[in-house]
């Protein structure tokens, strides 16, 4: 004869009067029989009462059941801890529904677990809602996945015959009597080749970006020599543009950094793409300054890059549309400056993918000032050959 705490007659109302499922097993009994379940318990699983009564909650078990599920509620049940699970059970007809369960045990006044009170709820709709959700989830990856195979074959393709266009176009221009009209015409489609090889290469990279195709390096490499490698490289592509380029490095930026040298080049050859772009007189500065250390920075050491510029501006209204990817300020500087407006996107994605963040100030009329703000890893903790 068990010694378990007896239900009196108003609990036994209050609680068979619930419009939720509660059931209350007898932990002190081999098998912790049923002793109690209220009406809605019946209702969900089509059971009477007397079928119920003292077995085991084993019965709502099926084909369909997960072992493991299982196998965790009893190690719990063993050691008299609380369970909080969602279990596929059977209802009397042979039905399936999701059954979130919550399982107390009740301690008497020595510390002994007498009583098991359990909470059963019906979410199967939910959990319908949730698996139609993860399939879609799937299909989407896969498709995803299929425009990245997609935009890879479609950007080898591009490439490699944009390669061949451009290098023969690089050949004939070499010609020392190429009349002046034919030499113009022949620049003209070098410039317009070496666009489409740019909007190829955003393109693709912009794709494996959001599909988590970018493989981040950790080298070490000196980041003076990458600036003025940077610096060097878009100072030539100033023309005839009364433009002056400085480079601006903080005393304290480190003779040594670990991290992804090629991607801080990529992000800071688009941002200055974009400022000698936009800009037709004045100056730009490449800027670069170790930032103070904060705590709990784990020793890493944070560099502020400041790309900023004296050209157009950007409007206050405008600034939201900035990283979006296809988009432009304005209709009007596509057709004036060119571009696909998938630059600023890239970088906003290889930034964020290297721990970092974007940020930019802008007037119209009075320039910008585009602000990257990046982690290193403490020296000794990178892999690869240094740079």
């Amino acid at each position: 004869m068990s010694d378990r705490p007896e239900l009196t007659p108003d609990w036994e109302r209050i609680i068979g009067g619930l419009r939720s499922s509660v059931t209350i097993t007898d932990a002190t009994l081999p098998g912790q029989p049923l002793v109690f379940v209220n009406d809605y318990f019946l209702r969900l699983t089509g059971y009477s009462r007397e079928e119920v009564l003292g077995r085991n909650c084993r019965f709502l078990q099926g084909p369909g059941t997960e072992r493991e599920t299982v196998a965790d509620m009893r190690a719990l049940l063993s050691e008299c801890r609380p369970v909080r699970t969602e279990i596929l059970n059977y209802r009397r007809d042979g039905s399936s529904f999701w059954n979130e369960l919550n399982i107390d045990p009740i301690f008497d006044e020595t510390g002994r677990c007498v009583l098991f009170v359990g909470l059963q709820y019906d979410v199967t709709d939910r959990k319908l809602v949730e698996e139609e959700a993860g399939r879609a989830a799937q299909a989407a990856h896969r498709q995803s996945r299929g425009v990245m195979e997609f935009v890879g074959k479609l950007n080898h393709e591009l490439r490699t015959n944009l390669n061949g266009m451009l290098g023969m176009l690089e050949l004939a221009l070499l010609e020392e009597d190429l009349p002046d009209p034919a030499r113009e015409h022949l620049s003209i489609a070098k410039t317009s080749g070496d666009t489409l090889l740019n909007i190829a290469n955003d393109a693709l990279d912009l794709a494996q970006a959001a599909e988590g195709g970018v493989e981040l390096e950790r080298i070490e490499f000196n980041p003076r020599l990458v600036l003025d490698s940077i610096f060097k490289t878009h100072r030539t592509r100033t023309g005839e543009k009364d433009l002056e380029l400085k480079l601006e490095l903080g005393a304290s930026l480190p003779q040594r950094l670990s991290g992804d040298p090629h991607r801080l080049r990529q992000v800071l050859d688009n941002l200055l793409s974009n400022a000698l772009k936009f800009t037709q007189r004045g100056s730009i500065r490449l800027i670069a300054e170790r930032l103070p250390a904060e705590n709990g920075d784990n020793g890493e050491v944070r560099v502020r890059f400041t790309v900023r510029d004296t050209g157009i501006g950007i409007p206050a209204q405008r600034m939201d549309k900035l990283f979006r990817a296809f988009t432009q300020v304005d209709v009007s500087h596509s057709r004036l400056y060119g571009g696909s407006g998938l630059g600023l996107t890239i970088c906003e994605e290889l930034v964020g993918l290297m721990g970092g963040a974007i940020s930019v100030e802008s007037r119209e009329g009075e320039g910008s000032a585009f602000h990257v703000e990046l982690p290193f890893a403490p020296r000794g903790s990178e892999s690869g050959v240094s740079a």
